[in-house]
Formats: C-alpha cells, structure tokens, sequence
C-alpha cells in the first residue's frame, strides 16, 4: 500500500476513533442506522475539513481517488484483477486479498461475483491502475443484519482497493 494511502487510513481511523468515542458509553449500545448516518456524517465532515475531495455515486457510495488510472472503466464481465483491503470503522481489517490469495491478487469476473451493492458500485469507476478508498454505508453492504461475527449491524465499511488489470470481456 502506497504511503498516501497509509496516512489517509491512519487520519481515517483517528477520526473515527474520536466519533466512536464521543457516541459510546460504558454500556454497550445497541447500534442503530441512526447512529450510523451520524457517525458517517461526522467522518465525511472531518475528512473534507482536512481537504480530503469526497465524491459520491448514485447509490451513495463515498469515495476518494488516489490513482485515476487509464483506459476504459471496468464493464459487465470483464475479469479484473484487484488488490483490497476492507476495514470496519473501528479500524479492525475484516477482510484483505493479501490475507488469502496468491500474491494478493484477485482475480474475478465483474457482476459475475456476488459482491455488496456498494462495493459493485465503487468498482464500476475504475480503470486499470486506478487506486480508490470507498465508504460504503451499511445500506449498501450488510445492513441491519450485518455478517457476524466481524460486520455488525448497521456498520460502515471502508474499502481501499487497487486495479492490477481489466481484460474484456469476451461475450
């Protein structure tokens, strides 16, 4: 991961450790979507005040552009080859390519995979070695169920994510 990369999710990760903190008492509350859009309100604030360009998608998917890339964007069954990392608000990783595939590249057929709505949507802004971070609300990934045990209800996802290649699609 790029250095850049580095410091924005350590700037991400202390401005949420500072929501977190605000909204939490010494008992466990039970999170609401309420909470969450409050949470993901602050963080948005914080990181534009700190001169972060947040962009959002149609369906409401924020995202950062760190790379742009070249070429064409990435089209229904194309097969792309990706580097990720997704993080809770809490910072805790949930999931990484580095943690399971082979050089820490995976490789998929796009809209072929089931992948949350949020994340399709992310990565249909990309072009070969584009390089984003994506904010996916919970509407948009696991919701109110989550995907216990590491996704809980109602939780903002965090994506960094890293376009390798993109091969036509042949159909």
């Amino acid at each position: 991961m790029h250095i850049q990369n580095k410091i924005f999710l350590f700037a991400l990760l202390l401005a949420l450790t500072g929501i977190s903190s605000c909204l939490s008492d010494s008992k466990e509350t039970e999170r609401t979507e309420a909470i969450e859009l409050a949470e993901l309100n602050q963080l948005i604030e914080k990181l534009e005040a700190r001169g972060n360009d947040i962009d959002t998608t149609e369906s409401g998917v924020f995202y950062l552009v760190r790379e742009p890339g070249e070429g064409p964007l990435i089209a229904a069954y194309d097969t792309v080859i990706i580097s990720y990392e997704g993080l809770l608000t809490t910072g805790q990783v949930f999931d990484a390519s580095a943690d399971w595939a082979p050089d820490g590249k995976w490789e998929f057929v796009y809209l072929d995979q089931p992948l949350i709505e949020g994340f399709n949507a992310g990565l249909a802004l990309m072009r070969k070695g584009s390089e984003f971070e994506f904010i996916i609300p919970s509407s948009l990934a696991y919701g109110a169920y989550g995907s216990p045990p590491l996704i809980g209800p109602y939780e903002t996802l965090i994506f960094w994510v890293k376009i390798h290649d993109i091969r036509a699609s042949q159909q």
